[in-house]
């Protein structure tokens, strides 16, 4: 299995952003390509409306922090891009809020493995990079994320790690986006900040957070039609898929996900350990067909017939500090080592 590329980052925000914007040039250019052509032209949107839309959340990033503005703008003239569409990427989800089932994310507390698969398009397996933050005052991050994006899922080398999960509602674009949200998370030290930090970040956006760390604590935030709930673990495990089951919040329940829900809670009480193995073999698992957790590529109607399915694989031990990646869909554990 060929590894995921990745790249090493460093310095204050603008030198981050510069770096960034250098080391991806390409791939960043074939990404926001890549989401032009065959993603945002199928959306009711037209390019001057998601312009318009990226800007307004470039105002709400700034109000939250202006850090992650200077980063992104010098993303964008590394790669020599216009700066919104660095905007727009980092809030697609937002943007698109496209009803396509992705993403089974688990957490154990006794062992404290995060994990979980990331559901996408084709297109984006072979653009897809692990990034290294390292930042002067000794922080470390290791995340998998789109070229352009701040982050994705990921860990810190305070032992906190955290998860996403995609939910559909309706939603007004009044909150900071999800990909640069989980960047603040993975900047905290402690779960008392990330709760701290997803709790200033407003409520426009539908999403799942799975945050876990070293110790055994973790806890899940649900953003969905214009309300957030907070979750617990239930007999050590939080498992999650792409509908909420907090109290009070609803979503658009989209294919699958019921289905692996009912799946990974199933091959839980079926195990006896819960370790990296453990957690491996239920996000590999392929035995339901078109529901299964580990989703092969297949055709996407709402996209236009889009291959879409199991893009990468993540496990984290934040005890140990060791992040494992996995590129495709599939159901050996070749994963690779990202310390």
């Amino acid at each position: 299995m060929t590894a995921i590329p990745y790249f090493t980052i460093t310095g204050d925000a603008r030198s981050r952003g510069l770096s960034h914007g250098r080391q991806l040039k390409q791939r960043i250019h074939d990404t926001y390509d890549f989401y032009q052509q065959a993603i945002f032209k199928t959306s009711t949107l037209d390019e001057e409306q998601i312009r318009t839309r990226a800007l307004q959340i470039a105002k709400l990033i700034e109000a939250f922090d202006k850090n992650y503005v200077i980063e992104i703008e010098a993303i964008a003239e590394a790669a020599e891009i216009e700066s919104w569409k660095i905007f727009a990427l980092n809030a697609r989800t937002e943007i698109l809020n496209a009803p396509v089932a992705e993403c089974t994310s688990l957490y154990f507390q006794e062992t404290s493995i995060l994990g979980q698969t990331w559901d996408w398009i084709r297109e984006l397996e072979d653009l897809i990079v692990i990034l290294r933050y390292e930042y002067s005052d000794g922080r470390l991050i290791t995340t998998l994320t789109e070229p352009g994006m701040l982050a994705k899922m990921g860990m810190n080398n305070s032992g906190l790690g955290v998860c996403l999960n995609f939910l559909v509602s309706s939603h007004e674009l009044n909150g900071v986006p999800v990909h640069v949200l989980l960047r603040a998370i993975l900047e905290c030290r402690s779960i008392e900040e990330a709760r701290a930090r997803i709790k200033e970040s407003g409520l426009g956006k539908s999403s799942h957070f799975l945050v876990g760390d070293a110790s055994g604590q973790c806890f899940g935030t649900e953003f969905a039609a214009g309300t957030c709930v907070e979750i617990e673990a239930q007999q050590g495990v939080l498992v999650h898929t792409n509908h909420c089951i907090g109290q009070g919040v609803e979503s658009t329940l989209i294919p699958t996900t019921e289905e692996r829900l009912a799946k990974a809670k199933a091959s839980l009480a079926s195990i006896d350990k819960r370790n990296l193995e453990s957690m491996r073999s239920i996000l590999l698992d392929d035995t339901n067909g078109s529901n299964s957790i580990q989703s092969s590529y297949h055709s996407e109607e709402m996209l236009g017939g889009l291959q879409v399915g199991t893009c990468a694989t993540i496990t984290m031990d934040l005890e140990k500090q060791k992040f494992y990646a996995r590129k495709g869909p599939g159901n050996t554990p070749d994963f690779h080592l990202y310390d």
